[in-house]
């Protein structure tokens, strides 16, 4: 005799919801089940069916404070479980879920939390990672879990090997309730959507069995478990073992982070919304309408479809809070993607970040008292030229006055020939975002933060809160996109980069600017500061003649994932100073098999070939794209494809003392910015007070 695989000892079970008790005996046998605990004694009885299974439902139980025993008795055999009241969450995703908390940074910290708080956690583990046997799963729902799975306790060592996402985040909700908290983990590592979508559900969708079947996902009944490797994750395998089991079980929330398997392109992310909703409604079948917390995947880039699967993966889930009820969607973009701990071990993979806790507090202020919506734009207007954005949700009820007023960084807008540009915006009320660019007279299309770097896109609710990602057009990214590179946003020293495999690449942050890579020049120094117009990036060098005088600084222009735009727009513009007597001598780049190119230096509407001198106070400066030199100052036009194989740059100063130079407002543009100065033949004044000697004093 024995109860379902939930009801074991440590069980927390769902507070104010009815308790269906499921459970095993002899055929045809007489069962009495009694709940007992503090000022509750329950009893029920009932018959097996002929394949000795039983079922009882008792009241609903308020109690969070007592003990309970469940107990059950058949034919002289009796079985029980001890069991708490409290709220329930089933957490559901991939392996950014299920990355264990001593795997993730401060754990000793959590670990202590967790024993501190009243939690424990079902979870529902697969094999060892180390494992030769080969995953099967059941071709159909089963009644109850196909293994023996045990709850384990805050208070447990073992707690620190189970997923760091459900602890953190039930520790959290317990020390906010004051009450147990249970959670039900079932996720792994690798799984794509389709493992926990019901097939019935699946094949009503002609749709998307076409899609499945294109893209390798579709198996039915009589192909199950023949895919090998890919057993674990073939459609509905894991809803038929280990969802499938909790069907009468009540839950207080629901956790899904899972998409990283469908970042390939858009046709994907479009599945992936519909399957999305498809699983929505299983879930909400079974556990009622309860609230989804839906988190956006991890910052990463995807070296896979179209590169863009990030961008789409997280647009999708957004859009699920849009369309339906008691969802809420919880950005990480703004959150650092640590992925190291310093403890020496190897297994870490930039695609998990070690820093779990961040996520579960927004997980934890959705189900315990705290911010569930974040700021979103929900209209956009078009009206003399800008774009006025409404957004809702900035202001949360004793945190929050709504948006942080002032630049936002991060907006790009196109017009009817959809070419995106860069857009000037700012915060102007506590719900209104404006928004403007010189290319786009007459806009129609906006995108904020839909781009793979994000770390500078700083929309905010004065509570730190983050503006969700946003554009007004749904559709697969075509060439007109335009992703601000990191080198544009003015002062940034560092950025994410993200390269999915540590073997390729890492995830962290690497320099936006350097001292200038092509001339070798003597080394300047690369700083912020904030000047009389707001923050630039400050060269400090001291040039000197063995260097010919030279020095520059270079962007990062080859970033994973990253587009560097020179091969899309016409103008790089910019504005300088310095504070000594020095000559800005233009942007060099080069090319991926080594050659050096000058663009074209523009004065005005003129070009010059030469220099142009900078003054004490910032100035318009502005490079062709389109067009430069050879090193035998030969010219030539620039093709797209050669813009598009530039890996490096420089912009190249010449001062013969002493100085520093600010740059910032670096913007791609179709339009030339720069103002008429005099040629390099005319006579240059120093700044300020300080004169360089003349020849021969």
């Amino acid at each position: 005799m024995k109860f379902s695989g939930y009801y074991r000892d440590g069980a927390i079970v769902q507070r104010n919801a009815p308790v269906t008790v499921r459970g095993y005996a002899a055929a045809s046998a007489a069962v009495k089940c009694v709940l007992s605990g503090g000022n509750i004694r329950a009893e029920k009885r009932t018959e097996t069916d002929g394949k000795g299974r039983f079922e009882v439902v008792f009241d609903a139980v308020s109690d969070v404070e007592s003990a309970f025993v469940l107990s059950a008795e058949a034919g002289g055999e009796k079985i029980s479980a001890r069991i708490r009241f409290g709220d329930v969450y089933l957490t559901l995703g991939q392996s950014n879920v299920s990355y264990s908390l001593s795997s993730t940074e401060d754990c000793g910290e959590w670990v202590r939390r967790a024993a501190e708080a009243e939690i424990s956690v079902l979870d529902l583990p697969e094999l060892p990672y180390f494992s030769t046997e080969e995953v099967t799963r059941p071709a159909l729902p089963l009644e109850d879990f196909c293994r023996e799975y045990s709850w384990t306790s805050g208070k447990e060592e073992k707690i620190a090997g189970i997923s760091a996402l459900t602890v953190q985040t039930a520790a959290l909700v317990s020390e906010r309730k004051k009450l147990p908290v249970g959670a039900v983990h079932a996720s792994m590592g690798g799984l794509s959507i389709e493992a926990y979508l019901k097939h019935e559900t699946a094949e009503a969708d002609k749709e998307l069995v076409g899609f499945l079947k294109k893209v390798g996902r579709y198996n039915p009944v009589e192909t199950y478990n023949t895919a090998g490797l890919r057993n674990f994750t073939q459609l509905s395998g894991v809803w038929n073992e280990k969802i499938a089991p909790l069907k009468g079980i009540s839950f207080a929330g629901i956790v899904w982070y899972l998409g990283e398997s469908s970042a390939f392109d858009f046709e994907f992310a479009r599945f992936y919304l519909r399957e999305l909703k498809m699983l929505l409604g299983q879930l909400r079948t079974w556990f009622g309408n309860i609230p989804f917390a839906a988190v956006h995947i991890a910052p990463e880039y995807y070296p896979y479809g179209d590169r863009y699967g990030y961008l789409y993966i997280c647009e999708a889930l957004t859009r699920l809070q849009e369309t339906e009820e008691n969802v809420f969607t919880v950005p990480v973009y703004d959150i650092d993607p640590r992925w190291l701990k310093t403890d020496g071990e190897l297994y870490y993979h930039p695609i998990h970040p070690v820093n779990k806790a961040p996520v579960a507090k927004r997980i934890a202020d959705i189900f315990g008292g705290g911010r569930r919506r974040y700021p979103r734009i929900s209209k956009v207007e078009y009206l003399e030229g800008k774009a006025v954005c409404t957004v809702s949700d900035a202001g949360a009820s004793g945190v929050s006055d709504g948006l942080k007023k002032g630049k936002i960084l991060g907006f790009t807008l196109a017009g009817k020939d959809g070419k995106y540009y860069p857009a000037r915006a700012a915060a102007v009320a506590s719900d209104r975002v404006e928004a403007v660019s010189p290319d786009v007279k007459e806009p129609c299309m906006l995108t904020y933060a839909f781009m793979q770097y994000q770390d500078f896109c700083n929309g905010r609710a004065t509570d730190g809160a983050p503006l969700l990602p946003f554009r007004s057009v749904y559709e697969s990214v075509t060439k007109g996109y335009y992703f601000p590179p990191a080198y544009t946003t003015d002062g940034a020293l560092r950025v994410y980069e993200n390269c999915f495999g540590w073997q390729a690449g890492t995830c962290r942050l690497v320099p936006v600017w350097r001292s200038g890579g092509i001339y070798g020049a003597d080394n300047a120094e690369i700083g912020a500061e904030i000047t009389e117009e707001g923050k630039a990036v400050v060269c400090t060098a001291e040039p000197t003649a063995e260097s010919f005088f030279l020095f520059g600084i270079s962007p990062a222009l080859c970033l994973s994932g990253h587009k560097h735009h020179l091969a899309d727009y016409k103008y790089l513009n910019f504005r300088l100073k310095s504070d000594k007597e020095a000559r800005f001598l233009g942007v060099v780049a080069r090319s991926a098999d080594g050659e050096v190119f000058r663009f074209d230096l523009m004065n005005g509407e003129a070009k010059e070939y030469d220099s142009l001198p900078l003054g004490c106070e910032f100035e318009d400066f502005s490079v062709c794209l389109e067009t430069g030199v050879r090193g035998n100052l030969a010219a030539l036009e620039f093709s797209e494809e050669q813009r598009k194989n530039f890996v490096q740059a420089e912009f190249l100063f010449r001062a013969k003392g002493p100085v520093k130079v600010w740059l910032r407002a670096v913007t791609l543009s179709d339009l030339n910015r720069s103002r008429r100065r005099e040629t390099a033949a005319e006579r240059v004044e120093a700044c300020g007070d300080t004169q360089l000697p003349e020849a021969g004093s």
